[in-house]
């Protein structure tokens, strides 16, 4: 089929090149710190009752149109302190007991994982921190969410106490409010958080029996655990290091990708394919993970860049079979480099096989 321009743009390569990395790991952004005393302030509560006492979006209850409400706006817009009586009620975690924080290390950057084996709790969490409390739906085969550009209020109020004491940003005549939209604007990462959520369960919810190799379910939901965690850290480099963190399926290929080395030692196109909900005849169901990365392309763009995708994928498992990398920087440079239509060529397997070899010695 003759190329669309949505298809055209959709199939853009990262647009920012990057030829070798700094020192390594990335420095890490300033909210981790915060986020690691978080962790040391729990003390005996569980941890959602704590980050509960400093994120307000994490006890507004989530109705619809909840984020176009007066109560909201005050507390999120203009960090009024939270009230169960202006919102008649408090947002609750069905099995809070199951929720837990580490902050994790990776040559992006540490980054605070929230996770948790109940899905309605990850689904309360995705849309407490990532859709301004709106109760969305989250299709069935997405277990993880790396979010971005989260306002913490603790952090603006820690913030706003060094201000009054003149030890950050003050200007002369200038009100705290004008300081607060002048700093949100030019240096958004003091007063914004990132944060990986994730639902410990397989991953793609694909059974153990269809992964080559895999003994039993309990084997393949701790491999689950690292393969998300890999994966999700892998988007987390992409934004680091290109500027972009991207819903496409490129991302999601070269995500997994380095999920699936990292917990199983290989890539399988084969096992790509099934956590993408995509089946044995291309065709993808209602509610696959694929959809997620398919949104503003009609169906013929969308069978398009998922036959491209899967011939990508195989030519991927064929060059690192016959050329091993493994799960660090120089894999995520290398892939990134190309396009999905370059990895589908006809002479893919060569063009992925070279581009690593020009990356092998990163990281």
């Amino acid at each position: 089929m003759k190329e669309s321009q949505d298809l055209e743009l959709y199939f853009q390569g990262f647009v920012t090149p990057v030829f070798s990395l700094p020192d390594l790991p990335l420095a890490e952004e300033p909210h981790v710190g915060r986020w690691r005393e978080y962790l040391r302030m729990r003390h005996d509560r569980d941890i959602f009752a704590s980050l509960q006492e400093r994120l307000p979006q994490l006890c507004i209850p989530q109705h619809p149109g909840i984020s176009a409400s007066a109560a909201y706006a005050a507390v999120m817009k203009r960090g009024a302190l939270f009230s169960a009586t202006d919102f008649n009620g408090r947002l609750t975690l069905e099995r809070p007991d199951l929720l837990t924080l580490e902050i994790h290390s990776h040559f992006a950057g540490a980054l605070p994982v929230l996770a948790t084996t109940h899905r309605e709790d990850f689904v309360r969490l995705v849309n407490a921190i990532g859709n301004r409390c709106e109760p969305a739906t989250i299709p069935d085969g997405v277990h993880a969410k790396c979010i971005g550009g989260i306002n913490n209020w603790d952090r603006v109020n820690l913030l706003h106490d060094l201000w009054n004491k003149g030890q950050v940003f003050k200007v002369p005549g200038e009100r705290w409010g004008a300081a607060l939209q002048r700093v949100a604007k030019e240096e958004p990462e003091i007063i914004r958080d990132r944060v990986v959520l994730l639902h410990q369960a397989p991953y793609g919810s694909v059974c153990y029996s269809d992964v080559p190799g895999m003994p039993d379910a309990a084997t393949w939901l701790a491999a689950s655990g690292k393969l998300r965690i890999e994966h999700e850290f892998t988007h987390y480099a992409t934004k680091r290091i290109h500027g972009q963190m991207r819903s496409n399926m490129l991302d999601e290929l070269i995500a997994d990708c380095m999920g699936f080395t990292a917990s199983l030692g290989a890539f399988s196109a084969a096992l790509f394919r099934r956590c993408m909900g995509i089946d044995d005849k291309a065709r993808i169901p209602q509610g696959a993970r694929a959809w997620e990365y398919l949104q503003g392309l009609s169906q013929a763009e969308a069978m398009a860049v998922v036959d491209l995708t899967l011939k990508a994928a195989e030519h991927l498992q064929r060059a690192l079979t016959m050329r091993p990398c493994p799960a660090g920087p120089g894999l995520v440079l290398g892939l990134t480099s190309l396009t999905l239509p370059q990895m589908a060529a006809s002479d893919g397997v060569e063009i992925i096989s070279s581009t690593l070899d020009r990356f092998a010695g990163e990281g």
